[in-house]
């Protein structure tokens, strides 16, 4: 770590960057959509199904998305070839291709096919996949395109030899209708398209970065903060990191416990966050936040600027009105309690999202999760020992073996324990779901792993608590 950073984390008192520039897969903020789309793209590639093609735009997390993929593949033995320069186009893009797998190219096309189609076939008798990823895909050309559904020819009687993961921005998939390469199109078997978060995600993604970087209560992001972030980023992560890092160096003029992230601050850091229009005249707003920058300039050259407090809303946050018969009663608004709960678990393995008024409901008062209702709803955080990626293998595996032996003890299983996630175990985790009020997909969603885990761990079925919570706090609890 540089010393300029490392003056800055030590200011804020944090223990590493919380928003860094670079894709971040080491504090991964978890999704139920995005967790299902990871076990779908690498069932599809593990079995050898076709193409799989990752679409979003500028800074939505496809390289987060790509280097979760590749840690769950690479981890089982696949062969991987990573391309991110495709500026390379035709036999140049073919050749790093073959470099990257190892081989050396021939300098000619039709050979370097050749090599490669050796390389393939050594590797599929010893039973190993092989991956092609390229990202930016959305600038090759279309000589580039047909040359990757020439790579797609190369099979034995029943199974391709090369997987391809297709990555890029939206256009790729214009680029992908042309009727020239509708070949390569018709062998895309999933298609993973990332959005920007909603305006309660971005909150919960917001704290969940502030928690693994070790902030506990010591950075807050205010509700209302948390809706001027959405709005000034799109929900939009890279946006969201610029603004935020920007917001971090505002609150170097405020000691420690009183640095809350307003409204006013993320308008503020957003306003100079990025690159400005080109011909855009300075107004006198903009002149009075400039006094974020130079508090940045000051720290960072080791001054230790103590100025004057900034301004923060201290008035304290309406709590929930009365609870419904089907609503347990949780209150809003920043909980240190909750920050401490959720900074323990984003250092292990753990899952956090929203979930609904009836999930709510069966996991208030368990000592393993953290609970409470925000303005846009519930979110829930939750230790994780059963993993999406347990499914994900193309080998046995001995978590998903003791999810079959679950199963069937229930008579939702009646095939052979052999800890694969194929057609029968789909079909039972859909009972299973079914019969837990979840939808029937046969997924294993992280609300699906949680009741499986649970179950194994021979605890009783989660029933709705005797005594709620109280109105004015949430519910937060620890390991111990």
């Amino acid at each position: 770590m540089n010393p300029a950073l490392a003056r800055h984390l030590e200011t804020l008192g944090l223990e590493r960057a919380p928003f860094p520039p670079t894709p971040d897969a080491a504090a991964y903020f978890q999704t139920p959509l995005l967790e299902r789309e990871l076990v779908e793209a690498t069932h599809a590639l593990r079995t050898r199904a076709g193409f799989v093609l990752l679409t979003g735009e500028v800074g939505t997390g496809k390289s987060t998305f790509l280097r979760r993929l590749l840690h769950t593949l690479e981890s089982e033995g696949v062969a991987v070839s990573l391309v991110f320069n495709t500026f390379l186009q035709g036999a140049d893009l073919l050749a790093a291709v073959l470099r990257d797998f190892g081989l050396k190219p021939q300098g000619n096309p039709a050979a370097d096919i050749e090599r490669l189609n050796r390389f393939l076939v050594e590797r599929w008798q010893k039973q190993t996949s092989c991956v092609l990823v390229i990202d930016d895909a959305q600038n090759l050309t279309l000589e580039s395109l047909e040359l990757l559904r020439l790579l797609t020819g190369l099979e034995t009687g029943q199974e391709k030899l090369l997987q391809i993961v297709l990555a890029g921005q939206p256009e790729l998939r214009d680029n992908l209708d042309q009727p020239r390469i509708r070949q390569l199109t018709s062998r895309i078997c999933k298609h993973v398209r990332l959005e920007p978060m909603d305006p309660h995600q971005t909150g919960s993604y917001v704290d969940f970065r502030l928690a693994a970087a070790g902030a506990g209560d010591g950075i807050v992001l205010e509700t209302d903060a948390a809706a001027a972030l959405h709005r000034a980023s799109g929900g939009n992560p890279r946006r969201i990191h610029l603004i935020m890092d920007r917001c971090l160096y505002g609150l170097y003029a405020r000691p420690p416990g009183r640095r809350r992230i307003d409204a006013r601050l993320v308008r503020t850091a957003a306003a100079q966050s990025g690159a400005l229009p080109a011909r855009r005249r300075r107004s006198p707003a903009l002149a009075a936040a400039a006094s974020v920058g130079v508090a940045a300039c000051l720290v960072l050259a080791g001054l230790g600027l103590r100025g004057a407090e900034s301004r923060a809303d201290d008035a304290a946050t309406a709590a929930a009105t009365a609870p419904t018969a089907d609503a347990v009663p949780v209150g809003t608004g920043f909980d240190p309690g909750w920050q401490g709960c959720l900074q323990r678990f984003a250092r292990g393995q753990a899952h956090l999202q929203p979930v609904s008024d009836a999930w709510a409901q069966r996991l208030a008062g368990r000592a393993d999760v953290c609970l409470r209702r925000e303005a846009g709803g519930w979110s829930a955080a939750w230790p994780v020992t059963l993993r999406a990626e347990h499914f994900v293998s193309a080998a046995a595996n001995d978590r998903v073996r003791e999810v079959q032996a679950l199963l069937r003890g229930e008579g939702l299983y009646d095939g052979a324990l052999d800890g694969l996630y194929g057609p029968r175990t789909r079909q039972a985790l859909a009972r299973f779901q079914a019969g837990n009020g979840l939808p029937a997909t046969g997924a294993p969603d992280p609300a699906t792993l949680f009741l499986l885990d649970e179950r194994m761990a021979g605890t009783a079925s989660l029933q709705p608590p005797h005594t709620p919570p109280t109105s004015t706090e949430s519910t937060h609890h620890g390991h111990g």
